[in-house]
């Protein structure tokens, strides 16, 4: 998974701001599935992408910056 592109879709779409607490919000979610052993993405296979994800999702919420 790579959130860049969503983020740039959504930027451009409905910019900065509510991309930045789109980013927030689905960063926590995230978060809480992770952490769920009952969600996919807790398990091997799926969490280093989920993890990948997160980090991705935090910096653009906290920065406004696209990794690159």
């Amino acid at each position: 998974m790579n959130e860049r592109l969503r983020l740039e879709t959504l930027c451009s779409r409905d910019g900065m701001k509510t991309t930045r607490e789109w980013a927030k919000a689905t960063a926590v979610a995230y978060r809480l599935y992770i952490s769920d052993s009952n969600h996919y993405a807790s398990q091997p296979d799926w969490r280093p992408l989920f993890e990948k994800s997160l980090r991705e999702l935090k910096m653009f919420a906290d920065t406004g910056v696209l990794d690159s």
